[in-house]
């Protein structure tokens, strides 16, 4: 069984575009300056793991720990609240980006706004807490099996959900038709093939987590990383990282590694065809990391991804509960990191490359060595209590062995 699929980007040409521009240190600046006008926000921590560094034979391990974000337990949040955001700056014309206390007090100037997504959990909960905060009002849509835990965290920050019977891809143009008709604004972070400007403010909203270390001056700014390994379900957080890094070091970035799970790797397929198309991946299949299920990616971030990502990975589900595991055990002195199943992904490929002779080959074409800087993201915390514990405390999705029994995939089924 392959536990990593991998394939060198050939169509990579580190030529600046326009798809960069809104991507900018400026654009990222005004981001990052819109997100400390809201309440509770702190900068999430850059955790270093040198213990870990060590033991692999790295300079450094770094990991962007987004597990703490406004409680939310989420990345998502910071696309939520500036989509929500922008939306609505428009909506009263107030000059963007605005900041909190002013889209508050316009509040009662208009009508309140319908707010539409759908989602596997944290990119909804981002949009209902956004909307909840500016008096305004979300209808979120999960797809089939959706976790209880999840559906309840968008309840709890004051969405209205709805499981529907439909897979993720069909619930998003489900949800877009649905919105349409009923004149409520859709916030998807995927364009949809349709250069949506909601979905270019969700991503620019994801900057604000590169900006508070890449860009400050007294936040322990992070040096320089030779490489930089992010995940991608549609593709959108994976773009913004990538644009920000672009934008900030051109044709010296970092050597990107984009990760899929194996189930739902639509990045890594049309990476394999290598004519420069996007492909959608051919019947997805479960897999643990719900936030990355997604077999239709966006193409907006296709097109910053395809000319800057070095290497695009696929992982069986055992590569991110592996990484789960080493996170919440970690060696003497590095801190324990709480990571959910899709924040973990990276971590796990990085040990598995690190440590085992069948990977030694794209160790070494990655350069992976002594001098090696390695930043990762963990985007979220155990958003799925019940799963965390299973994976972390009975073993499910361990390494699979020849002759023994698997558990099955949780299935689809739970709905509302």
């Amino acid at each position: 069984m392959t536990l990593i699929a991998w394939h060198h980007n050939t169509m990579r040409n580190l030529e600046p575009s326009e798809g960069l521009a809104p991507f900018d240190g400026s654009q990222a600046d005004q981001v990052w300056r819109f997100h400390r006008s809201w309440p509770g926000y702190r900068p999430t921590p850059l955790r270093s793991l040198p213990a870990l560094a060590t033991n692999w034979g790295l300079k450094t391990v770094l990991v962007k720990d987004e597990s703490e974000r406004w409680g939310l337990k989420a990345f998502k949040g910071l696309g939520g609240t500036y989509g929500v955001g922008r939306y609505l700056g428009k909506y009263y014309g107030i000059e963007p980006p605005g900041d909190f206390l002013t889209l508050k007090n316009h509040f009662f100037r208009k009508r309140p706004v319908i707010f539409a997504t759908a989602t596997d959990g944290n990119h909804g909960v981002g949009i209902a807490w956004a909307a909840k905060h500016l008096g305004h009002t979300a209808k979120i849509y999960m797809p089939r099996g959706s976790a209880p835990a999840r559906v309840e965290a968008i309840r709890k920050v004051g969405g209205e959900v709805k499981v529907t019977a439909l897979d993720y891809d069909d619930t998003v143009e489900w949800v877009a038709a649905g919105a349409e008709k009923q004149g409520w604004v859709l916030m998807q972070d995927t364009s949809l093939g349709d250069g949506n400007q909601i979905s270019q403010w969700i991503m620019q909203g994801y900057m604000t987590l590169m900006a508070e270390h890449f860009l400050s001056n007294t936040d322990s700014p992070c040096d320089k990383p030779t490489h930089v390994i992010v995940q991608a379900g549609v593709g959108s957080f994976a773009a913004s990282v990538v644009a920000f890094l672009a934008n900030l070091y051109g044709n010296e970035i970092p050597r990107v590694i984009v990760v899929e799970p194996t189930a739902a790797a639509c990045l890594y397929d049309s990476a394999l065809v290598g004519d420069h198309k996007l492909y959608p991946h051919p019947s997805p299949q479960p897999t643990v990391m719900a936030g990355l299920a997604c077999g239709v990616a966006n193409p907006s971030a296709w097109e910053i991804l395809r000319h800057w990502v070095t290497t695009f990975a696929a992982c069986d589900d055992s590569v991110t509960a592996r990484g789960m595991r080493i996170l919440g055990n970690p060696l003497q002195g590095d801190p324990r990191i709480v990571s959910g199943e899709s924040g973990a992904v990276g971590l796990g490929l990085l040990s598995l490359v690190m440590e085992r002779p069948e990977y030694a080959q794209l160790r070494e074409e990655l350069e992976l060595g002594a001098e090696a800087r390695v930043l990762l993201f963990n985007t979220e915390g155990a958003t799925d209590p019940a799963m965390y514990r299973r994976i972390a405390w009975d073993g499910y999705l361990g390494e699979f062995q020849p002759g023994v029994s698997q558990p099955p995939m949780p299935t689809a089924g739970w709905t509302e």
